[in-house]
C-alpha cells in the first residue's frame, strides 16, 4: 500500500509529469538542488540542532548555532548547486540563511515557551477506506498535557495571508496526526514561522475542519491513483518549472536524441573508453556521453541501448553517505562502534569490510544516508 505526504500530493498538483518521474519511474534527476532548497535544508538542520541542545538542557549560544550553520552549509554543499535568480550569488543566499538563523535565536531565547517533545517527528495518518499518509513535524512542542503545537520552519520569500493559513493542508495534516497519537490532546496551535520575515502565523482547526479534510484527501489520492493507473500524467508548465530538478527529461524543455543515432554514441563511448587520451580528458569526454545515455534511457524507457560492438544499460547505483562530525548521528555512530570494540577512520568504506559482520553491519545503517545515482555499464555482444 502507497503512504502519501503533502509533499507528494502537492507534486501532483503542481505537476504529474513531474509526479511520474519522481514517484513512478523513480527516476534519478539530472539537475542538482536549487540554492533555495539547500538554504532552507540548512536553516531547518540548525534550528533541529538548536533544540536538541535546549531538550539536553544545554542551549547552545548564538555564535555556537552560528558557528554550526556555517559547518553545514560547507559539508552539506554540492557542486550542482543552482542559482536560478542569477541577479544573487551563493553568497548572498548563505548570508540570509544566517540572518535568518540568527533572528531566529534572538526572538525566542532563551526558548522556555514549551516543552518540546518532538524535533522533526515522522507520525503516520490513518484516513478514511484504509489509505494512509506520513508527515514530518519541523517541531513539535507541549504547553500542557491537552494543548499541543506543531511548528512550521519556512525560508520561502513569501509570507502568505491568515485565510491561507487557515485553509493549509500540510499542517491541517500534521493537527490529524497529532490527534490521532495524542488522543488527550483538545488544542493543537498550527504555527509558521517565516524566518526571513522574522514573522509567526498562527492557526487553529476543529473536528469538523479535520473531518472534511480527511474525505478531500482520499478524494485526492483516488484522483491520483487513477491517473496513475491510466498512464494520464501529462506536464504542467508553469513559473515552477525553473526550479524543477526534471527539467532537462521533460519533453517541454529537454532536447532529445534521436533513437537512431544512439549506435553511434554507443560506439563513440566504447572507442573513448579503449583509446589512450589523457585521463583527465577522457572523463570530462566520458561524463559527457554517458549524460546523453542516461537522458535518453529517461525519457525512452529503453534499458539497454546496442552499439556496433558493444550494448549500454544504465544501472542504479546506491551509496550509504556517513555523517558529518557536526551531525547527531555522529556521535551515536560513534558510540555503536566503541560497543563492537572496533575502531574504523575510513568510514565511507565500512560496509565494504570484513571486521563487521552481517548484523553489524544492518545495526549500523540507520547512521548513514542513501545517496541514490546512476553509473552506464558497457558490455561486449
Amino acid at each position: 500500500m502507497t503512504v502519501y505526504s503533502h509533499s507528494r500530493i502537492s507534486t501532483y498538483e503542481n505537476c504529474p509529469f513531474q509526479y511520474k518521474l519522481r514517484y513512478v519511474d523513480r527516476v534519478v534527476p539530472l539537475l542538482g538542488n536549487t540554492i533555495e532548497s539547500y538554504m532552507g535544508n540548512i536553516v531547518h538542520e540548525a534550528l533541529e540542532w538548536l533544540y536538541d541542545t535546549v531538550v539536553n538542557h544545554d542551549l547552545a549560544t548564538k555564535e555556537e548555532l552560528l558557528a554550526y550553520y556555517d559547518r553545514r552549509w560547507i559539508s552539506r554543499w554540492k557542486d550542482d548547486i543552482r542559482v536560478i535568480k542569477i541577479e544573487f550569488d551563493f553568497d548572498h543566499y548563505k548570508k540570509l540563511g544566517r540572518d535568518c538563523v540568527d533572528n531566529y535565536y534572538e526572538r525566542y531565547t532563551p526558548f522556555t515557551q514549551a516543552v518540546t517533545i518532538g524535533l522533526e517527528k515522522r507520525l503516520y495518518i490513518d484516513l478514511p477506506h484504509g489509505k494512509k499518509m506520513i508527515g514530518l513535524i519541523d517541531r513539535l512542542d507541549k504547553k500542557s498535557k491537552t494543548h499541543f503545537e506543531v511548528h512550521d520552519y519556512k525560508t520561502s520569500s513569501r509570507l502568505i495571508e491568515q485565510p491561507q493559513a487557515d485553509m493549509d493542508r500540510q499542517l491541517s495534516l500534521y493537527a490529524m496526526a497529532v490527534h490521532q497519537h495524542y488522543p488527550e490532546v483538545e488544542t493543537i496551535d498550527l504555527i509558521w514561522h517565516f524566518v526571513k520575515f522574522d514573522a509567526e502565523i498562527k492557526s487553529t482547526r476543529n473536528e469538523h475542519q479535520l473531518q472534511e479534510l480527511a474525505l478531500e484527501t482520499c478524494t485526492k489520492i483516488d484522483m491520483i491513483e487513477t491517473a496513475v493507473a491510466d498512464n494520464n500524467l501529462p506536464t504542467s508548465k508553469s513559473m515552477l518549472c525553473d526550479w524543477c530538478e526534471y527539467k532537462k527529461q521533460c519533453p517541454e524543455f529537454a532536447k532529445t536524441v534521436d533513437s537512431g543515432k544512439m549506435t553511434e554514441v554507443i560506439d563513440t563511448l566504447v572507442s573513448i573508453t579503449q583509446s589512450d587520451i589523457p585521463e583527465d580528458d577522457k572523463v570530462v569526454i566520458l561524463k559527457t556521453i554517458e549524460d546523453k545515455i542516461k537522458l535518453f534511457t529517461q525519457q525512452s524507457g529503453q534499458k539497454i541501448l546496442v552499439g556496433t560492438t558493444h550494448k549500454a544499460a544504465v544501472e542504479d547505483i546506491f551509496k550509504r553517505i556517513p555523517p558529518d562530525q557536526g551531525d547527531l548521528r555522529w556521535y551515536g555512530l560513534q558510540t555503536a562502534l566503541k560497543n563492537m570494540n572496533l575502531e574504523i577512520d575510513d568510514l565511507s568504506n565500512i560496509f565494504h569490510t570484513s571486521e563487521l559482520s552481517e548484523e553489524q553491519k544492518n545495526s549500523l545503517k540507520e547512521y548513514f544516508d542513501i545517496e541514490r545515482g546512476t553509473k552506464v555499464v558497457l558490455e561486449e555482444l
